[in-house]
């Protein structure tokens, strides 16, 4: 009787899979505690499926939940990766190839992309962000948050260029000069 329980989840498993219902599939996976390797095959064809469909970044969270071969998951990541880089989505990428540790170059590429795309648009602070969330090096960090002080001292807004000076470790002459300004305004 256990035996084709076993069967009609898998079954069943295998259907939701084919439709696109991740989260049904994953919870039948769940609730009838089926071996990964039952379910191999039918998430194989699946991610392969997606990908032709041209659904890389499905078919890389496919073989990353259900340990599909490593190289499968890198294949699909690769591709979405070089899809959020060629729209432009440079954060989105820095992020995407972090989560499935592709080489350390193609998260630098796209952080410093992704940098480089805020310092020209003025987001001087969300270049700051970056320069730290993906460990670029500290003169890009320092270059993005003294123009974010700066323009915050420009603004008349004190506590948050002292603010900016202390969580991006700012010159103490930098950090004592908001704090005087804000200490004036109070």
């Amino acid at each position: 009787m256990e035996e084709k329980g076993s069967t009609e989840a898998v079954r069943l498993f295998e259907e939701k899979m084919a439709q696109g219902k991740y989260t049904e599939a994953a919870k039948i996976r769940e609730d009838y505690s089926i071996p990964a390797d039952m379910l191999q095959g039918s998430v194989e064809k699946e991610y392969h499926r997606l990908l032709k469909l041209g659904e890389p970044s499905i078919a890389a969270d496919l073989a990353k939940d259900y340990a599909l071969p490593d190289d499968l998951a890198r294949a699909a990541a690769t591709k979405s990766f070089r899809r959020k880089v060629d729209h432009e989505h440079y954060k989105a990428a820095a992020e995407y190839a972090k989560k499935f540790d592709l080489p350390p170059e193609m998260t630098r590429e796209a952080a410093v992309q992704a940098y480089n795309k805020s310092m020209d648009y003025g987001l001087a602070k969300n270049a700051a962000e970056i320069a730290v969330q993906f460990d670029l090096p500290d003169d890009m960090r320092i270059a993005a948050a003294e123009k974010a002080f700066f323009a915050h001292m420009d603004s008349g807004l004190y506590r948050k260029a002292q603010k900016i000076a202390e969580k991006y470790d700012l010159s103490e002459d930098l950090l004592r000069e908001a704090a005087t300004k804000a200490k004036g305004r109070s």
